[in-house]
């Protein structure tokens, strides 16, 4: 099957996710962008892959736009779990780290690797850590993700959730059994991340969870 052109998630409070199939890149859009969108995928002969929760009427005017584009539509159950793009990321890393956690659970749930890794080492619990995405973060824990896989500098995803302060994805991981003692090469912790980093209730639930192992 060919790459979708672009990805669009529609939840039920009426937002409108896209993701561009190329980059990865996401953000949550307007309605006349969403068809802005729809026309450009339809021009280049493209199509879209969609996923949406249980739906709405909020949400109804976005997936008629998607129904009346003239553009293919594709299903999440259709994509490949591990289709690759370049630098390695696969579907389900763009769409941790976009947070789309509709997507992230149908790709889980077809088999996608939960441990492939991209060029620079990263999985998808390490995306979904960074971006600071609790849900994302436990959907792909409670699957059997590697709390502790390292990335190609020795970093956990624990240091990612700590290094940018999102505590809610760090108590998701600790919880999950994240190794608070881990180090770098370099020497650094967790807890270093978040304290260099100015994330001092950070640091404090990290060094919390390393006395209580200790």
């Amino acid at each position: 099957m060919d790459t979708p052109t672009l990805y669009v998630h529609v939840a039920d409070d009426g937002g409108i996710l896209a993701v561009d199939s190329l980059t990865g890149r996401s953000r949550w859009i307007r309605l006349l962008e969403l068809r802005q969108m729809l026309v450009q995928a339809r021009d280049v002969g493209g199509s879209v892959l969609v996923s949406s929760e249980r739906g709405s009427a909020i949400a109804a005017p976005a997936l008629a736009a998607i129904a009346d584009a003239g553009v293919r539509v594709v299903r999440s159950p259709q994509a490949h779990p591990d289709a690759r793009r370049d630098g390695g990321a696969t579907s389900l890393m763009a769409m941790s780290y976009a947070g789309a956690a509709e997507l992230v659970a149908d790709l889980v749930q077809r088999g996608a690797d939960l441990e492939s890794c991209d060029d620079d080492g990263f999985t998808a619990l390490m995306y979904a850590a960074k971006a600071g995405h609790d849900r994302v973060v436990d959907l792909l824990v409670r699957a059997g993700a590697d709390v502790n896989q390292r990335d190609r500098e020795g970093s956990t995803p624990l240091m990612f959730a700590a290094q940018h302060g999102h505590l809610g994805a760090v108590k998701k991981l600790l919880a999950a059994g994240a190794d608070v003692a881990a180090r770098r090469p370099d020497g650094l912790t967790a807890h270093d991340f978040a304290a260099r980093n100015g994330h001092a209730r950070t640091a404090s639930v990290i060094m919390s969870a390393g006395s209580l192992r200790a």
